[in-house]
């Protein structure tokens, strides 16, 4: 390829001016008050962001009031501890519902709530910066903290010789503040991360002993994050939208998938049509919504990340794992990705870009009961052995299991698909309607699966199933196929598929002590990571229920790690998607999406994620896959016919 001529009196022209994004909105024809909104709403993310904002927002009717956001200023631990927090806000949930803690993100609040112009944002991260500049030879490595536990109250407060340096921040940030006319008052009591308030008293010795399996020794990186909101969220309840909807009358609000709505929770409780009023988070618009399309989520979930600054010297770069170091990073240099938003999309744009809005962060959605994989895949874990360990998630859903019927007051065999006899269940045979288990096709499926393992020389050192019966099951073939029958199952109820497919409730399931009294080859000493009464009557989103999948099979694969070997989790269609997705570091699907990839999966389908030093990816089974028709009931008297 020939070089380019070269060129002659470079330096003639006017170089471009630089424009800020304020000044670029202007150009565009933007009113000045409205740049400036747009601009706070979106913590000065850019031009592209901002505008997307104003578009979206052109018929909310507060567009033009004055009313300014409220601003606040946590101290967020990230790393190990916040891994440990999460587990315990998320079993909190499960166990005793939603408290007061639930409502905002793991922090430890540095001032109250404090209002400033729209104008006023690059003061405020400016004199943040220089409190933190100036203070930097101050600033612990570690903060301690203490657990605290009363029957209204369960705490880590922050140790006394941390206590007052961090103190000094806040009122120095206040002074920095002041001189723009920002009133800031600073939280001067005893600073603390909360873990639960405004909760029964009977849950009380539940919540104490979760929150005494917090480490609070473990190793953290602390980043200083100034949020805002928006003031219609006071006196409201967040709720995320699970499902989109078009409205069909004026006084309708449209929902799309991954934005937020704010409800009044005394409307939402007294509504008898199932219809509650709301205003979208994502368009600034009011109007009547069905409340079976929202769940309650964090109230920070809605909230507007400024400025993110880490203040642990190198604590984060001493003990933590590569995924610390990339969110100190996406924290404190760029914004996660954010949805184009426009004001109202085409019907036939609204699911694809409902789905694409819940497959992305937007701004700073930091839902840590729902959380998100992170931008970056997913850290392996360390290598044992010689060989790669690899995760086999395998579904049995889609092999033919009994129906209902066949249990109405008597087991009754109707074809010869049908097994010869069914083991007694202490609930009787009802307890069959909601737990099927399989037919002589759906076994044999099974064992075919385990032989073809077995020819390719697949070994398992470590197994774990839905505590659903057909899982059981063909766990156990399987097993048996392989020669690997001593290998123990253990039933972990958080394999348990979609829990809003069980709106009545959780199947009645068989104990490890009942499976092991009638021949399958159970653990009865195994602790599961999450108890079959932890899901009981649950209503779960989508996003919870990946939540729940990855937190599974990531931590059994910690678990497991030390003494290395190939893991089999045996669970339902489902599960080769939400256990494998954020473990190879992609972000969940949406229901749609996930209901959509549901009906592609074939009988005992089967993946295998494999382990790396880049982390965890998903590699051709070993095996071919199982496929064959449907034998529809044969009648013989359709002979007899003319």
């Amino acid at each position: 390829m020939a070089d380019p001529p070269p060129r002659r009196n470079v330096g003639s022209r006017p170089h471009r001016q630089h424009l800020s994004p304020m000044q670029v909105l202007l150009q565009m024809g933007f009113p000045k008050h409205r740049a400036e909104k747009a601009l706070a709403a979106t913590g000065d993310r850019g031009v592209q962001l901002a505008a997307d904002w104003l578009l979206a927002h052109v018929n909310d009717p507060t567009l033009d009031d004055s009313t300014p956001r409220e601003y606040i200023l946590y101290l967020c631990p990230v790393g190990p501890l916040l891994e440990q927090l999460q587990k315990f806000f998320l079993q909190s949930m499960l166990q005793c519902g939603r408290n007061g803690a639930h409502n905002y993100l793991p922090h430890i609040t540095l001032c109250s709530f404090f209002q400033a112009p729209d104008d006023g944002i690059a003061h405020l991260t400016r004199a943040l910066q220089h409190v933190v500049d100036k203070l930097k030879g101050e600033l612990p490595d570690h903060i301690k903290l203490e657990h605290y536990t009363s029957q209204t109250f369960l705490g880590l407060f922050v140790a006394e010789e941390h206590n007052d340096v961090l103190k000094k921040l806040a009122v120095q940030f206040m002074r920095e503040v002041s001189e723009f006319s920002i009133q800031v008052e600073p939280y001067l009591k005893a600073l603390h991360i909360t873990l639960a308030y405004q909760f029964q008293l009977e849950h009380y010795s539940v919540l104490e002993q979760l929150s005494q399996s917090i480490d609070t020794s473990a190793s953290a990186c602390w980043e200083l994050r100034l949020y805002s909101r928006d003031t219609r969220i006071k006196g409201s309840e967040v709720h995320k939208v699970l499902y989109s909807h078009v409205p069909k009358e004026p006084d309708e609000l449209e929902l799309l998938i991954g934005d937020f709505v704010y409800v009044s929770g005394e409307h939402l409780g007294a509504a008898t049509d199932g219809w509650v009023e709301g205003t979208s988070w994502l368009t600034g618009s009011t109007g009547f919504l069905p409340k079976n399309y929202i769940e309650r989520t964090a109230e920070s979930d809605a909230w507007t990340l400024h400025r993110s600054i880490t203040i642990a010297k190198n604590v984060f770069l001493d003990g933590l794992d590569n995924v610390v170091i990339q969110r100190r990073v996406l924290g404190a240099s760029q914004a996660p990705p954010s949805p184009q938003l426009s004001p109202k999309p085409q019907p036939a744009e609204r699911e694809d870009r409902g789905a694409a809005a819940a497959k992305e962060n937007i701004y700073e959605n930091l839902g840590f009961l729902a959380q998100k994989a992170s931008l970056g895949r997913t850290p392996g874990l360390p290598l044992k052995g010689t060989g790669r360990r690899t995760c086999y998630p395998i579904i049995v859903d889609k092999c033919y299991f009994i129906t209902p019927s066949a249990f109405l007051g008597k087991y009754t065999r109707r074809d010869l698909n049908m097994p010869m006899t069914v083991p007694e269940r202490k609930g009787g045979y009802q307890d069959y309607a909601k737990d099927s288990p399989l037919t002589n096709i759906g076994l044999y499926q099974a064992t075919l699966t385990g032989n073809a393992m077995y020819e390719s020389g697949v070994t398992f050192s470590h197994v774990y199933s839905s505590p659903s019966l057909r899982c059981i099951q063909t766990c156990t073939n399987i097993l048996t196929a392989l020669h690997f029958e001593d290998v123990p199952i253990n039933v972990e109820p958080g394999l348990f598929e979609w829990l809003a497919w069980y709106p009545e409730g959780t199947p009645i399931w068989m104990t490890p002590a009942e499976f092991k009294s009638i021949g399958y080859h159970v653990n009865t000493e195994y602790k599961p990571l999450i108890e079959a009464e932890d899901l009981g009557h649950k209503k779960e989103s989508i996003e919870q229920y990946y939540v729940r999948s990855f937190y599974v099979a990531q931590n059994l694969l910690k678990k497991t790690a030390s003494e290395g070997g190939n893991v089999l989790l045996v669970g339902h269609a489902a599960t080769l998607d939400t256990c494998t997705r954020q473990l190879t570091g992609r972000t969940p699907r949406s229901a749609a999406d996930l209901v959509q990839l549901v009906h592609k999966i074939p009988y005992c389908g089967l993946c295998v994620a494999q382990e790396s030093e880049g982390g965890w990816s998903l590699v051709a089974p070993p095996t071919l896959p199982l496929t064959h028709s449907a034998n529809t009931r044969f009648d013989w008297r359709s002979m007899l016919s003319a």
